[in-house]
């Protein structure tokens, strides 16, 4: 099914008794919702080591490390216009965090009023972890959404940190292409991110998935391994180009683990704490 096919269908589909009860939950008095935005900006990382998994990202994709100027510790790697942010494993959580994981992800917001949103969230059912307008949307498996307002990027409390290499990096990254989240029940979770994005703009089959399009990057939904728990399951970077062969060898080089792919063209790889990053053809 192609895109505009698809959009199509879905529209008629909730402009019937779906559009009615989206009504009923809030959504059409929700002013800041759907959001505006220019896209999904960077993700946030807890990792049991914030300056070894930067150095990590830092070769691949930016030599130039970023780290906060005061304490604790937290560090950051540009990926063309996106970036990641690494920072510890939280002490209190519960359940306890023992292994590495992407924390949030974060779309920007044009025109963004903090105080707002967080209204028009609660109007439309959606629930907030955090205090103030710097709290974060949580869907139905408690992944994390967070709001920044344009033009966004590194805050001022950033500063260059060290620079661990002359080499150029093994890719030149322009930015994320998607963000795939792996959900216990993929119709939930769709309603959840209309609220927030509109309507989603197509649908994929083997593997079944549910894409939303947000600006020039895109959110994508499927449905979580058998003995899996929800998460952020692996992070889309589009790069310029793109020369699978070559930038495996490159990979390969830095010590880097391969991974399968069940995307045709991309090249997927795991970081040294395990989790998964996929590259595709820039455009």
């Amino acid at each position: 099914m192609n895109i505009s096919e698809y959009t199509r269908r879905r529209t008629l589909q909730l402009l019937g008794a779906g559009a009615a009860t989206w009504m009923a939950a809030g959504v059409a008095d929700a002013s800041e919702l759907p959001i505006k935005t220019s896209g999904l900006e960077h993700i946030g990382m807890q990792v049991p080591d914030q300056e070894a998994a930067a150095k990590f990202y830092g070769r691949i994709f930016d030599p130039q490390l970023f780290q906060e100027k005061d304490p604790p510790p937290r560090y950051y790697v540009k990926i063309g216009i996106n970036y990641i942010a690494f920072g510890g494993l939280p002490a209190n959580a519960n359940p306890p965090v023992t292994s590495a994981r992407i924390d949030h992800f974060c779309a920007v917001g044009l025109d963004y009023k903090g105080q707002e949103m967080r209204k028009s969230l609660d109007e439309a059912g959606v629930p907030m972890t955090g205090q103030g307008a710097l709290g974060m949307a949580a869907d139905p498996d408690g992944l994390r959404l967070q709001f920044l307002g344009a033009p966004a990027g590194l805050a001022r409390t950033i500063i260059p940190s060290s620079r661990i290499s002359q080499d150029e990096p093994a890719v030149q990254a322009i930015g994320f292409d998607h963000i795939m989240l792996a959900v216990t029940d993929l119709e939930k979770s769709a309603v959840h991110y209309r609220k927030i994005f509109g309507m989603e703009v197509s649908r994929t089959k083997k593997p079944d998935r549910i894409w939303f399009g947000v600006a020039k990057t895109r959110l994508g939904l499927e449905t979580v391994a058998p003995g899996k728990s929800p998460s952020i399951e692996h992070i889309g970077i589009k790069v310029a180009g793109f020369d699978k062969g070559a930038i495996t060898e490159k990979l390969k080089k830095l010590g880097v683990e391969i991974a399968p792919s069940n995307d045709e063209g991309g090249l997927r790889f795991k970081d040294l704490n395990g989790l998964l990053m996929e590259l595709k053809p820039g455009v």
